[in-house]
């Protein structure tokens, strides 16, 4: 197995039982509904995770920060970007995939309008997830944040006001999920121990 051929990567055992979660509950949709939300502390895996879900269906996947937020910032200067217009701009980009070929859509990487909220303009923070957690849409729709201590702790979401926790997915690494990353890796399965999250352990590898 190629190492860099991600697709082919297995998915650790807590990445394995959301994947399922997700798929089932995305996939048994029907009608109108409301967006759902996976959160996860950095380097846990959310994106390759995202990225898995939507490579076997094949699903519609859009990262904002890689591929769209050059096209955001030509409409709207970054510090008058607000939390609706980001998700009439999702929204667009739902309306523009045929259900018969994608049966959900995900969308990942806001890190960096996150990121510039909190900084700038922290009380408008709150209405990102409001806005989008009470949007109706056609298609069945994951988005995926970033939580950390710093910027946007999950107890944030405990009181279900930014986000009902029936619609919401959270990916918590354990020890042995950790473990079996880095022997899929090639390191040492004894950095499982040691390291915070799969960056750690990457770099690990990396440095050798």
């Amino acid at each position: 197995m190629a190492r860099g051929d991600q697709s082919k990567w297995p998915l650790a055992l807590s990445q394995q039982e959301q994947y399922e979660a997700i798929y089932a509950t995305l996939t048994s949709i029907r009608g109108s509904h409301r967006p759902f939300l996976l959160t996860g502390d950095v380097g846990v895996g959310k994106t390759f995770l995202a990225r898995r879900l939507a490579t076997g269906i094949p699903a519609a996947y859009y990262n904002i920060a890689q591929d769209h937020l050059p096209q955001l910032l030509t409409q709207h200067n970054l510090l008058n970007l607000t939390p609706e217009t980001v998700v009439r701009f999702v929204k667009r980009l739902i309306e523009q995939v045929p259900t018969v070929e994608a049966p959900y859509v995900i969308v990942d990487g806001f890190e960096p309008l996150l990121s510039m909220w909190v900084t700038e303009h922290p009380k408008v923070l709150p209405n990102f997830f409001v806005a989008f957690s009470r949007a109706i849409l056609d298609c069945p729709l994951l988005i995926v944040v970033q939580t950390s201590s710093a910027h946007l702790p999950y107890n944030a979401f405990r009181n279900d006001a930014l986000w009902p926790s029936e619609r919401r997915f959270r990916l918590e690494l354990t020890l042995a999920d950790k473990e079996t990353v880095a022997e899929t890796w090639g390191v040492d399965p004894v950095r499982g121990y040691t390291s915070t999250n799969l960056y750690e352990l990457l770099a690990t590898r990396m440095g050798r």
